[in-house]
């Protein structure tokens, strides 16, 4: 009878603080599943990061642009293939962007070191023509179509600006710095180092 009594009370006590009992069993286990995530329960000498597929999602920010370019040019348009004969000049002014698609950043991780060491893909050049209305022939009464004319002014702002070594070299520190500021987090919480191959 006295353990009846006593199972009565417990229930009684449970119905009235049952909300409070389950909100006290939340916080603790949000406040274990957040220690457990920032590595407290981890030892620091047992410690990885499991695949780089983790740090290309970090930087996974699809087309980077890091740096670019204006350019005023005038580019030569030939009457044959053979560009020997040429027909006229076209002046235009464009914008050089100088970037590289992030999922191609490989990254290669090294346990035993502690560190991870990433490789950049080579800087990819895109070229827009601005305001095709202002672009000029040389001479004005040459007969050449609109698409001829913007094909080989990208062409030639794009072999200008691959032949500048300040737009290459800004957009590699850029890309490097970009991709240092998203994977620092990782790679601290985790005790790793980037380098650059």
């Amino acid at each position: 009878m006295k353990e009846s009594h006593g199972l009565k009370r417990c229930a009684i006590f449970i119905a009235k603080h049952l909300f409070s009992i389950i909100i006290c069993i939340g916080i603790i286990a949000i406040g274990l599943a957040g220690l457990y995530r920032f590595g407290f329960f981890n030892k620091e000498d047992t410690v990885s990061i499991d695949t780089s597929s983790l740090l290309t999602n970090a930087v996974d920010i699809a087309e980077l642009s890091t740096a670019e370019f204006k350019y005023r040019g005038i580019a030569d348009i030939y009457k044959d293939e053979n560009k020997k004969k040429l027909l006229c000049r076209v002046c235009y002014n464009a914008v050089v962007k100088a970037g590289i698609d992030m999922k191609n950043v490989l990254f290669d991780i090294d346990d035993e070191n502690k560190t991870v060491t990433a490789t950049l893909p080579e800087i990819d050049l895109k070229v827009t023509i601005i305001d095709e209305q202002s672009m000029a022939l040389l001479p004005s009464n040459a007969d050449v179509e609109i698409d001829r004319m913007l094909k080989s002014s990208k062409e030639d702002a794009e072999s200008e600006a691959r032949k500048s070594p300040e737009l290459i070299s800004t957009a590699q520190s850029n890309l490097r710095a970009t991709i240092e500021g998203l994977t620092y987090p990782i790679l601290k919480a985790k005790g790793y180092s980037l380098v650059w191959n």
